[in-house]
């Protein structure tokens, strides 16, 4: 980039890549010619940024609530067929009706069909059933005051909630000025709908508290209003060029409406990480005596490379999310893949240009030239460096072992609430008592126990109307096994293997099939639960095929698929990771530790949300008035995964300053003292502004948005604390040169980054040989 917008002409003359006979060529550099260039950069930048502004406009009307079920697992299609061939199967609808009468009365069942008739009009709507149209038990309250109207809904998850949106609003609640009866609701729908409702609100509540702390953050940081500006800029550029990529994606594929939240907060992170990683470079090769246009050049090819290998690393992090087969993660892969190589694309376009603009007012925002932060003349650790950070160094290096048993002694007690996690599905649960949703699915469970969220299907294929004495005895069977409580066939209801009651009207035989329900009284996440969907796909059905499907079933469906997808995801994530390592480092030894350390980090943050938010210890500081019980899966592995992605961007932002002294000659431990010198407050800045940007989503009421930004929070902070300051130095110490081996045919076959190059021509000579400009050869 640099090289671009130097031009031949007048002024001071920084190195150029050209080589004659083996010694670096001079060009002069002409600064009011690269500067014109500088602003058709941004100009450029600003245009694609517009352009791309109004393209990502149209994207929000393609984002799709939910998506949290494995694809083509079993459960997913039985639901799909029942609910396409017969118009029934699960409800997601649930509106449990008070008529201030009892049930049976003329006003109660007249305002009951009526209700029901009108929700069967809708064109969302596939079918309707209620206690008035049957007197089915199973529907009617123990006080036979309130009654259930049941509504299976068309299309897919999304569309459902948009459906449950627009119907339950005008329903729901008192309509006893209207004369009607007073309504409470729930189903995976109206969760659904009341989830979005409440994300959007509390999102936007969450960005608009913590933008101005974190912008006086970052002009606490930086010591400039305009370099706080820049990450800012960059994450607005980035996220908007990221919505625009992921507009024509949502055409083929489905990206959750949490995909731009993705963006904005992963954006927001790793442009402060870049803009921290370049700017400081700038002002340290400043301070050791270069001119503006050759400190960009040097902080463009140093801390350059370290963003390039960041892009990748959390591009090829995020990717692991591919290997599940849910929605929401394979879309939060998309998003996190586009915002990581948006935000280096724009880094490394925008930065090079505004330094080079405003470079000396940049500089003058730090401390003088020529001198480091604690003031000594004449030292280049640059204005970064930190002189708490630097005695802490020397604390931890001094007894490496006892900081390193220390710091996993922390790390393990941390994880232990892991060993303990229970995952469950998304219902009412993740929304507050006082939801709607809620306290429909409380007041269900309180008055009518049997109709229970674990009802399942069964559909049995190819169940013709002449075998309904098949099909008869195949409920029998099922209302045998252990938790069924009552089975619902085209040949009648059975209990404990006896028919108690004729068809219901949810039944009828049909030559194309035919669907049981069975109901269970036990929790969709637990064992049980389980226990009981592998029970009923073990009993041979008529005609040889049987699908289950229903809440319970697609939550085991769900889970089978997460774990046998865990696998090949943690290898992807690993053998990324070792590889880039392997070729930032030359290193065999730094990214094994760097891949253990960031498990144990992952661990530790994994364990304590555990802790908060299934145990319910210290519930209070997010929020919470109890525990919320089982953990949603998918939310707790996208925390992880975009925190295993910033933990090795502050991994590698660490170890190029650990190599780079090293290949300048220093001693291990003195190298290892001054990368976390010059790193530490950097590398905490970074953490504290992303902690700070995303732990503001605990205040959200949707408990899942408080997962995911506790658990981001918190792992930022750890590994910029526990595990960069004391866990990768003690051990650094401790494994001394061991540290950069590699056999000597590996290394003649990684690229050799030179770290060490000639001096530049314009700093002094006190200084040359600490702060040498690298050269960008890959290959030597």
């Amino acid at each position: 980039m640099i090289q671009f917008l130097s031009a031949p002409g007048r002024g001071p003359t920084p190195e150029t890549e050209c080589e004659e006979a083996g010694e670096p060529v001079r060009r002069p550099y002409d600064l009011g010619r690269g500067r014109r260039r500088a602003w058709t950069v941004l100009l450029l930048v600003a245009l694609v940024a517009t352009v791309c502004a109004g393209a990502a406009g149209g994207m929000w009307g393609r984002l799709v609530s939910g998506g949290f079920d494995a694809s083509g697992s079993q459960a997913v299609r039985a639901d799909a067929y029942v609910a396409s061939r017969f118009g029934g199967g699960e409800p997601q609808l649930a509106l449990l009706v008070h008529s201030g009468a009892p049930v049976d009365s003329p006003a109660a069942v007249a305002a009951g069909r009526e209700l029901a008739a009108g929700l069967a009009r809708d064109p969302g709507v596939v079918s309707v059933i209620s206690y008035w149209d049957g007197r089915d038990p199973l529907l009617r309250s123990a006080g036979g005051d309130s009654a259930l109207v049941l509504a299976v809904l068309a299309g897919g998850e999304d569309q459902r909630v948009r459906t449950a949106r627009r119907l339950l609003p005008p329903l729901v609640g008192d309509n006893g000025d209207n004369g009607g009866p007073r309504v409470e609701a729930t189903g995976p729908a109206w969760v659904g709908a009341e989830a979005v409702e409440r994300s959007q609100r509390d999102l936007l509540r969450a960005e608009l508290l913590t933008a101005p702390l974190v912008f006086l953050l970052l002009v606490f940081a930086f010591r400039s209003v305009l370099a706080a500006l820049l990450p800012v800029l960059v994450a607005a550029v980035s996220s908007v060029i990221t919505l625009a990529l992921l507009r024509p994606l949502a055409s083929v594929v489905e990206l959750s409406m949490f995909a731009p939240n993705l963006t904005t907060a992963l954006g927001f992170g790793l442009a402060i990480d870049y803009c921290l990683f370049l700017l400081t470079r700038f002002r340290r090769e400043r301070a050791g005596g270069l001119d503006v246009a050759a400190a960009v050049d040097v902080a463009v090819r140093t801390a350059g490379r370290t963003v390039v290998f960041s892009v990748v690393t959390v591009a090829l992090v995020m990717g692991c999310l591919f290997a599940f087969p849910v929605p929401f993660l394979r879309s939060m892969a998309w998003a996190g893949i586009a915002v990581a190589v948006s935000s280096g694309v724009v880094v490394v376009l925008v930065m090079p240009a505004v330094l080079l603009l405003a470079g000396e007012r940049l500089s003058r925002s730090g401390p003088p030239v020529g001198r480091s932060r604690d003031g000594r003349a004449g030292d280049s650790a640059g204005w970064e460096a930190s002189a708490g950070w630097r005695r802490f160094a020397a604390l931890v290096c001094g007894r490496p072992a006892l900081w390193l048993v220390a710091a996993l002694a922390l790390l393990s007690v941390m994880s232990l609430p892991l060993a303990r996690l229970q995952v469950a599905p998304i219902d009412e649960r993740t929304l507050p008592s006082h939801a709607s949703s809620h306290m429909g699915a409380d007041r269900i469970g309180g008055e009518l126990p049997q109709q229970s969220p674990g009802t399942m299907v069964v559909v049995a294929l190819p169940a013709a109307a002449e075998h309904v004495t098949e099909v008869g005895a195949y409920a029998a069977t099922l209302s045998r096994l252990p938790a069924a409580q009552v089975v619902d066939s085209a040949a009648g209801r059975y209990e404990n293997g006896h028919r108690i009651a004729p068809a219901p009207m949810a039944f009828p035989p049909g030559r194309a099939g035919t669907w049981l329900a069975v109901h269970a009284g036990v929790d969709p996440a637990t064992p049980a639960a389980g226990a009981l969907v592998s029970a009923l796909r073990a009993v041979p059905a008529p005609g040889g095929t049987a699908w289950v499907g229903g809440e319970a079933a697609r939550f085991t469906d769900t889970t089978n698929a997460l774990l046998s997808a865990a696998g090949p995801a943690v290898a992807w994530a690993v053998a990324c990771m070792a590889l880039l390592l392997l070729l930032f480092t030359r290193s065999l030894l730094v990214p094994v530790k760097a891949i253990v350390v960031g498990a144990l980090s992952l661990g530790a943050s994994a364990g304590v949300v555990v802790l908060v938010f299934q145990d319910g210890f210290l519930a209070g500081l997010v929020g919470m008035t109890s525990r919320t019980g089982p953990v949603d899966a998918c939310m707790l592995l996208l925390a992880l995964c975009v925190a295993f992605a910033l933990s090795m961007d502050y991994e590698t932002f660490l170890l190029a300053r650990i190599q780079e002294e090293h290949l300048l000659g220093v001693g291990n431990r003195a190298a290892v003292e001054r990368g976390v010198e010059q790193t530490g407050r950097l590398v905490t800045t970074a953490a504290l502004a992303l902690a700070v940007s995303v732990g503001a989503l605990t205040t959200s009421s949707v408990g899942l948005l408080k997962i995911l930004g506790f658990a981001l929070a918190l792992a930022a902070l750890v590994d910029a604390t526990v595990v960069r300051a004391v866990l990768v130095p003690a051990s650094m110490c401790l494994a001394g040169k061991a540290n950069w081996w590699a056999p000597a045919p590996l290394r003649r076959l990684l690229p050799h980054w030179d770290l060490h190059g000639a001096a530049h021509p314009n700093r002094g000579s006190d200084t040359a040989t600490a702060t040498a400009l690298p050269s960008p050869r890959v290959l030597r």
